[in-house]
């Protein structure tokens, strides 16, 4: 897949962007693959063509023998939605604030399904189960959850349209590390109930090396490294990916402090 944005602005028309550049990969069954790469490597961009928010330039998605339309109607989409779902990063953000998690996921229950009240109710019900939450939070509003509790309501409406893969694009990156654990173990025992594929886009490789069965390492909008997680990160190839993981603070590392001037950090402070 490749994807070129073209920057505008009321005077000029800016060079193309390239944000996505010959992008091809795979998701069976059951499987989590991680995307990995800094801030504006492409990880987003890719996430969202296969939603189907963005158009690839060129190139195609396909999911299970089926091409996704390049322009999709509501018909498209709906349909589109009972294969993949995505969670976003904030879940307060994704959620209204002013109405009830319940009726968050009864909302799209109703909207995919043939539900009554009552069977719709009951439904959410049993995925909040899933996502181990009281039944009794169902009435609550996001800013009565904690952010652990958000993020669980998220990936239930996620899952209430029984998609076969969903994209969590940094989805536990503003949850402290004790919850970050519990929602990822929550995350493998959904999949391990559901068969469900994870498209994991994380900066963390902790969380990668925990939930990944494959990681694909983008740079640039190119994939510089692609192969099993475990393999990858402990013995990578590619100079990047290298950087990467030479990158995240280990035991005894200390932050140099960095003088608060105009000019550049001499080296031994920067």
């Amino acid at each position: 897949m490749r994807k070129t944005f073209q920057p505008r602005s009321l005077l000029k028309i800016g060079q193309p962007v390239l944000a996505v550049d010959g992008v091809s990969l795979a998701l069976p069954a059951g499987s989590t693959l991680a995307v990995v790469g800094e801030s504006g490597s492409g990880k987003t961009t890719l996430a969202r063509m296969i939603m189907g928010v963005e158009t690839p330039t060129s190139g195609s998605i396909e999911f299970f023998g089926r091409a996704q339309p390049r322009r999709m109607r509501t018909r498209d989409r709906r349909a589109h939605a009972r294969v993949i779902q995505m969670v976003f990063q904030n879940p307060y953000r994704s959620l209204d604030p002013r109405q009830s998690v319940g009726a968050a996921i009864d909302e799209v229950l109703r909207l995919h399904f043939d539900l009554g009240r009552q069977d719709s109710r009951a439904r959410t019900a049993e995925l909040f189960d899933l996502v181990r939450l009281s039944p009794t939070r169902l009435d609550a509003l996001p800013r009565e959850l904690s952010g652990g509790q958000r993020q669980r309501v998220c990936i239930a409406r996620a899952l209430a349209t029984n998609p076969r893969a969903i994209i969590l694009d940094e989805a536990v990156a503003a949850l402290d590390v004790l919850v970050q654990a519990q929602v990822l173990n929550l995350l493998a025992d959904v999949q391990e109930q559901t068969d469900v594929s994870y498209l994991f886009v994380t900066h963390d490789l902790a969380v990668v090396r925990q939930i990944a069965d494959d990681v694909l390492v983008m740079w640039s909008g190119r994939v510089v490294e692609h192969g099993c997680a475990e393999e990858v990160l402990d013995h990578p190839e590619h100079p990047y990916t290298r950087l990467l993981r030479d990158s995240v603070p280990r035991p005894g590392w200390k932050p140099a402090r960095r003088l608060m001037d105009d000019g550049p950090a001499s080296p031994e402070h920067a």
